[in-house]
């Protein structure tokens, strides 16, 4: 019984990393498209759970001028970035984001390393709220050092610290 119990477990082992490697494998990362504006839109919403995000013409727009790119399962967006560049020269990255149900898979990885393979050397800016371990981590991992703390830097009246982080 034991012996039964033990093959059983294994079993589910092995199902759980192939389906877990076979969806990494279905994830592609690409340019976004203007015509994914809305969707990336939808997606954002859905994410961090609020109406007031990024307009489908803010989208659009850096969709058009600057660096996005977004993660498809399939023909589902499913995580993206949104990057521009500012007056100093720096990529600002405006959002970042990955559908709940696609966490600690990678993409997030790879939609990073998609904007620095294109930036190449320029360096790369974004805030990340202290709310977002998970980002925090990642960013840390990509090599991102904190730079200072801001208070609010969106002026929405949002409450606890922000990093502004940086990579050189």
């Amino acid at each position: 019984d034991q012996e039964r119990e033990e093959q059983k477990n294994e079993f589910k082992k092995i199902t759980y990393l192939n389906v877990k490697i076979s969806m990494h494998k279905m994830i592609a990362i690409s340019k976004a498209k203007l015509t994914e504006a809305q969707n990336i839109r939808r997606l954002e919403q859905k994410v961090w759970k609020e109406r007031d995000v990024d307009s489908i013409y803010e989208v659009a727009y850096v969709i058009k001028f600057g660096h996005s790119f977004v993660a498809k399962n399939k023909n589902t967006i499913v995580g993206a970035i949104l990057a521009t560049k500012t007056i100093q020269n720096e990529i600002y990255v405006d959002d970042f984001f990955v559908d709940r149900k696609y966490r600690r898979r990678g993409i997030g990885k790879k939609l990073y390393e998609r904007l620095m393979q294109v930036v190449k050397k320029e360096p790369i800016i974004t805030y990340v709220s202290h709310k977002y371990e998970e980002s925090l981590r990642l960013h840390k991992k990509l090599g991102f050092k904190i730079v200072r703390r801001v208070k609010d830097p969106y002026g929405r009246g949002e409450k606890g610290d922000w990093f502004l982080m940086e990579k050189n």
